[in-house]
């Protein structure tokens, strides 16, 4: 792909070029938490940037520079992951911000994503960077719906309800009935970008955590996986829309790490997989002194098949 819009030109990058794009990703990135152990390692630093990101810049991404004149003003990565191609960075470089080279360098990827007939464009966009924001919103993005939270904190130790069982999950099983209640989160939340939601984020390998189907009164309502990591319990709770933030739900997910600890005390890291979910318990979770924050990036999509926006309000 070569594009040229009055005097910029877009063009593949050439192996010179992906080191230097490298050099500037991790100078762009260094603030990020990924990447703050590369960028005080000298050594880590050197490979990053003179083998490892060149190399997957050249072999697993598709690179793109673009100059006015002989003068590189920017660069986009892009890599495939059906139904998406993702806009892996995208970024003019300093001086050169405001001058639609964003803009151009977003139609060309739509323009990939076109040609390779994928039907949605996807990217993950720092927090509070209100610029790159606009730029998104601009070019017809929107912000992807279904988005993961966590509470963390410690909980202390009460009992779990006598009224719940846990049917415990293997394998395949425990696969199916998580895909099960994820399917009833979407129903009941209705997110945009359906078809992307799903192909990215519902599971198709069983986990390492332990699972369980939650039963009330012999009627199934949920699912729960937990593991330790590092002394916290990592959880994770899909339930069917009646049960959110039902007083029942919250006693199990608060006495579960305690009582597997078998102390009076345990960290915990809930997380849930839909904002309607994460707003209907947040009051009863953060009485407790958990903490709520965002598990995922913030994503932004484009979907090319005409897809219409969202009208849900309760992302």
């Amino acid at each position: 792909m070569e594009e040229k819009k009055s005097d910029l030109a877009i063009s593949p990058a050439t192996q010179s070029d992906c080191r230097v794009i490298a050099r500037l990703m991790l100078e762009r990135r260094a603030e990020e938490p990924r990447f703050q152990k590369l960028a005080r390692s000298t050594i880590q630093r050197t490979i990053y940037q003179r083998w490892a990101a060149p190399r997957f810049l050249v072999r697993t991404a598709d690179t793109y520079r673009a100059d006015i004149g002989e003068e590189m003003v920017g660069y986009l990565v892009l890599l495939y992951d059906h139904p998406s191609v993702v806009i892996l960075d995208m970024v003019a470089l300093k001086g050169f911000k405001g001058q639609g080279i964003e803009e151009h360098l977003l139609d060309s990827a739509e323009k990939v994503a076109l040609q390779r007939e994928y039907p949605y464009l996807r990217a993950g966009l720092a927090p509070g960077d209100a610029y790159i924001t606009e730029v998104f919103a601009g070019a017809g993005f929107q912000p992807l719906e279904f988005r993961r939270w966590e509470f963390a904190g410690t909980v202390t130790e009460h009992e779990a309800p006598e009224e719940i069982t846990m049917r415990p999950l293997v394998g395949r099983a425990a696969v199916e009935r998580r895909t099960h209640y994820l399917q009833a989160e979407l129903d009941a939340a209705r997110p945009a970008g359906r078809e992307l939601i799903e192909a990215h984020y519902l599971p198709k390998r069983p986990s390492r955590a332990q699972a369980f189907e939650l039963v009330h009164q012999g009627e199934p309502f949920g699912y729960l996986s937990a593991k330790r990591e590092s002394g916290t319990y990592a959880l994770s709770l899909s339930t069917l829309p009646e049960w959110w933030g039902h007083e029942l739900e919250v006693a199990l997910a608060t006495a579960f790490p305690t009582t597997a600890a078998r102390a009076s005390e345990a960290d915990v890291r809930l997380r849930l997989d839909s904002t309607p979910h994460a707003n209907a318990v947040a009051e009863s979770l953060t009485a407790l002194g958990l903490e709520r924050t965002l598990a995922d990036p913030d994503i932004w999509f484009k979907a090319l098949n005409g897809e219409e926006r969202s009208t849900d309000e309760s992302r």
